[in-house]
């Protein structure tokens, strides 16, 4: 069995259930990529293309990881998001992965690291991001 799927006890006939990742970004070629990408790997794929909606979704399916970029109708929506996730009682243990081009777009002289109070993510990774990698974080953020 993968090691992206769980199994059932009895609700389901006992076959596996695929994990769930919430693509946050509105950038749709990015998003379709990596869509394809995590669904070779057996992924259950969800996607939003902005912060709001992101957060709605996450409520309603509980992903097991979400994958979250930054800039996107702000320049700082990702960020704020990432803030409330741990507000949400539904959404307080979920993984989040960062992904931004923040720092290249805005010729920043530094990165990004998680932060409980600041940036409260699992993970950050800069655009553009390996596939390789992106799944290797991936699979070792996801529970």
């Amino acid at each position: 069995m993968s090691e992206n799927k769980q199994s059932c006890c009895c609700c389901c006939g006992g076959k596996p259930i695929k994990k769930k990742i919430l693509l946050v970004d509105d950038d749709k070629d990015f998003v379709e990529s990596n869509k394809e990408i995590l669904e070779a790997e057996g992924y259950e794929i969800f996607v939003a293309y902005n912060g709001a909606d992101g957060l709605e979704m996450a409520k309603k399916i509980r992903p097991d990881l979400m994958v979250l970029d930054v800039m996107m109708a702000t320049k700082t929506e990702g960020f704020e998001v990432s803030r409330k996730i741990p507000q949400t009682p539904e959404l307080k243990n979920m993984p989040i992965l960062l992904v931004t081009g923040i720092r290249r777009e805005m010729n920043l002289p530094f990165g990004f690291e998680p932060d409980e109070t600041w940036l409260p993510v699992s993970s950050v990774m800069e655009k553009p991001i390996d596939p390789v990698k992106f799944v290797e974080t991936v699979k070792a953020r996801i529970r």
